[in-house]
């Protein structure tokens, strides 16, 4: 859609660049601002000419080069602007545009006149550029002039500009008595609004609505559901915050919600209660998982009303929105019965988009059981003393604009999301989730903490036929004596033996693992903290003494990915966590997503600590394809 254009025409001032030689040694390079203190003000900019003397004498005024001019800035005439507003309503941009206009009495050839233009700290904002080789502008009454920069700001903004002129070093002619001279213009576009990350994806819908897609949405009270198949919703994954998500909703006001794609962790709901306001899940959410979200002020709605009304129908009814709605506030939640009803409904139960064959949790609860989705797709019902894997959803701010196509393997992209890692970073400045690829096996970001980078690895260990390796836990429930054992039939002893490899133990270093007892009536909580079933953040809580410092463990029960990844449906192993259930029985989570308790022999899928000094030198971190890859200081 072409954009219309407010010809709001502003003279910043004339830069006025008067060449004269005395003998051939030198001349002057002077500037004149004809028009002194002013301001224009449209719906959402104002633009202020800083006033000052009317000349300025330079000694520089020979054709020179690029670098000697930035090396000599100081000695070079320069004309100061700021360009400031603020749009008021979150949903509208202004665009402005700064160019220039040559005098037509001009001698000097305009295809060697330099200009240059910085930030008030002689940063640079556009590089020395021929004033000629400058693109037009599009407003038809400036036809004849040259834009140096178009900029769009959203919110409040100032940004400060200096504008510098010289000759090009390739000018060989007498410049005796020439001149040039031109004038600094700025016009802004109609208050406009950018495209939205929803108008973006109804593009998508529209794009995507074939002869085998039909019906890719559900319309309701306003709402944009997305429903149907793996195969026809493949546009709607945003990369956001070191995860992969899928959009489910458009809301009316334009937000939309959107859950990971991944089951996170696996815990357990609550052993006393079915509620979701009081359940484990609602904690960890907004706690544990809300603190790895980047930037999240900005980018998610706060304080959604989640719907977790008790429903007790054999296909989940549209929860109630008056005074009988159980609504429960928070940053992140979850979907409830109905809504993941929704996302199949176009489809079939085993073929909807958001199946991807675990067990993980929704908020509504079933009498004195809760709503989950089974490993086949499925909605159940479970008692609320059992643990299943949980998926985050949160709510997409209106004004966020999104990048990229929206498959899997070019998600969506954030533009005021943390940028992805560059060669040469540290590893440690980076965020939960990211892939990062160590001694040829895939890791994922659990944490930062002391400058160590906690990982988890994302496949199980596996021998050279690729078979996936099962071992005891230990002789007991204790880790540290499954390592002191020796004995490589336990997971302790062997990866701190034969699996730590000398290449592998150059990159990492000890770490701290928690290995607090959680029982069959226990809060994740527990796993880490020294107070059984606190309300305390586990940011916060005093942690358990019980603990083991050493180069490789096991994930712990509520850390991030402390679960089955990708898709499972029965291709997974078991895998052990770190913590005891109780003096005969350890942790694990079996291969559809169940937290379970055993002692026979199960897979893995260690963790690790990266030192502090290792550096990223490829890759993005958005998947397994394109993991970083790292290197030693």
């Amino acid at each position: 859609m072409e954009i219309k254009k407010r010809k709001n025409i502003l003279v910043i001032g004339i830069i006025t660049l008067v060449i004269v030689l005395l003998g051939s040694t030198y001349a002057f390079f002077m500037y004149s601002k004809t028009i002194k203190a002013f301001t224009l003000t449209s719906n959402s900019i104002k633009a202020e000419f800083e006033s000052g003397t009317n000349s300025i004498n330079i000694a520089y005024a020979y054709p020179i080069s690029d670098a000697f001019a930035k090396q000599n800035l100081d000695k070079l005439g320069y004309l100061d602007f700021t360009v400031k507003g603020s749009v008021s309503d979150k949903k509208e941009a202004v665009t402005y545009e700064i160019y220039l206009t040559e005098d037509s009495n001009n001698t000097l050839d305009s295809n060697f006149i330099k200009v240059y233009l910085t930030d008030d700290n002689n940063q640079e904002v556009v590089e020395p550029s021929i004033y000629n080789d400058l693109k037009a502008p599009t407003l038809t009454s400036a036809s004849d002039g040259k834009v140096i920069l178009t900029k769009t700001e959203t919110g409040t903004f100032e940004s400060k500009y200096r504008i510098y002129a010289w000759i090009d070093q390739e000018y060989t002619q007498n410049v005796e008595h020439q001149t040039f001279s031109f004038k600094v213009n700025l016009y802004t576009y109609n208050d406009v609004a950018p495209k939205g990350a929803a108008d973006t994806v109804k593009e998508a819908i529209a794009s995507h609505t074939t002869e085998s897609c039909q019906n890719l949405t559900i319309e309701e009270d306003g709402i944009t559901y997305l429903s149907g198949s793996n195969e026809c919703i493949d546009f709607n994954y945003v990369w956001y915050s070191g995860k992969l998500w899928r959009i489910t909703a458009i809301n009316p006001d334009g937000t939309m919600k959107m859950i990971t794609q991944d089951v996170i962790a696996t815990i357990p709901w609550n052993a006393n209660n079915e509620t979701y306001k009081d359940s484990w899940i609602y904690q960890w959410l907004n706690e544990d998982f809300k603190d790895t979200l980047y930037n999240y002020e900005n980018i998610i709605v706060q304080n959604v009303k989640w719907n977790a009304t008790e429903d007790e129908n054999e296909i989940p009814g549209k929860p109630p929105t008056d005074d009988s709605a159980d609504i429960v506030q928070g940053d992140v939640g979850s979907l409830n019965a109905y809504e993941y009803y929704q996302s199949y409904k176009n489809a079939s139960i085993s073929t909807g988009y958001l199946n991807i064959g675990y067990y993980w949790w929704l908020i509504t609860p079933y009498r004195w059981c809760v709503w989950n989705v089974d490993e086949y797709g499925i909605l159940s019902n479970d008692h609320h003393s059992y643990a299943f894997g949980v998926r985050p959803s949160v709510n997409l701010k209106s004004n966020i604009e999104l990048n990229g196509e929206g498959t899997k393997s070019k998600p969506y992209t954030i533009t005021i999301d943390k940028a992805t890692g560059k060669s040469g970073e540290l590893i440690n400045t980076r965020i939960s989730g990211e892939y990062v690829k160590v001694n040829g096996k895939d890791y994922r970001i659990v944490g930062i903490e002391n400058g160590t980078t906690k990982l988890t690895s994302v496949d199980y260990v596996r021998d050279e036929e690729n078979t996936v390796i099962t071992k005891n836990f230990g002789q007991d429930t204790s880790w540290t004596t499954s390592v002191e054992s020796g004995d490589e039939n336990y997971w302790g002893a062997y990866l701190n033996n034969t699996w730590l490899t000398p290449e592998l133990e150059k990159y990492i270093t000890e770490g701290t693992y928690y290995l607090g007892t959680v029982g069959s009536s226990s809060s994740y909580k527990n796993s880490i903290c020294s107070t059984s079933n606190t309300s305390e953040p586990t940011s916060s809580c005093e942690k358990t003494s019980s603990t083991w410092t050493g180069l490789v463990g096991l994930p712990r029960v509520g850390e991030m990915f402390s679960a089955q990844l990708g898709s499972g449906y029965r291709s997974s192993s078991d895998i052990w966590l770190i913590n005891p259930q109780s003096s005969s029985f350890v942790r694990y989570v079996d291969y559809a997503c169940f937290l379970r308790e055993g002692s026979s022999s199960q897979g893995v899928r260690p963790s690790i600590n990266l030192k502090s000094g290792v550096k990223i030198t490829s890759g993005d971190g958005m998947s397994p394809v394109t993991a970083y890859n790292i290197a030693l200081p």
